[in-house]
């Protein structure tokens, strides 16, 4: 089975602030309600790979 829960996470790089602010707002506006749950776990993967980037 697919789950996308345990997919490993690749770090992000962003090389200025500008470049973090827009992915962090990028990521931000995924994370809606009424966005598909998949989606909205995708926006957190790509947040924790902000993080470890």
């Amino acid at each position: 089975e697919n789950d996308v829960t345990e997919k490993s996470i690749e770090p992000v790089k962003v090389f200025s602030e500008k470049e973090l602010i827009r992915e962090i707002e990028k990521i931000g506006a995924t994370l809606v309600p009424e966005q598909d749950w998949s989606v909205r776990i995708a926006a957190m993967q790509r947040l924790e790979g902000l993080v470890f980037g």
